[in-house]
């Protein structure tokens, strides 16, 4: 009976000989689909591939409300990096509450 070590290598020897395997069969697989995209004449959208090369399923960007905004007009979401703006202000002895917006 194997104990829990040898489990182990085994499962090691077979992932790696998965991956030997795959790297083999890349190339053909490949090749088949190249072969069958220009039979069939299907598009990057068809794929479900955006055509300007990213996830054609991306989360639609959601604007964040303004929390901070001083006098000349620079504003500041509250996430992120604090802008120099008001780093600048802070040194001189303001409150990030000071430029709380309404």
């Amino acid at each position: 009976m194997a104990n829990y070590q040898d489990i182990l290598k085994q499962i090691a020897e077979l992932q790696k000989q998965a991956e030997e395997i795959k790297t083999r069969e890349k190339s053909s697989v490949i090749k088949e689909i190249t072969e069958k995209i220009a039979q069939y004449g299907l598009t990057a959208e068809e794929l479900g591939f955006s055509s300007k090369g990213g996830s054609a399923a991306k989360k639609p960007v959601r604007k964040v409300a303004v929390r901070y905004r001083d006098a000349a007009g620079n504003t500041w979401t509250g996430r992120g990096k604090r802008p120099s703006w008001l780093v600048k202000e802070l040194a001189n002895g303001k409150s990030v509450d000071d430029f709380l917006v309404g």
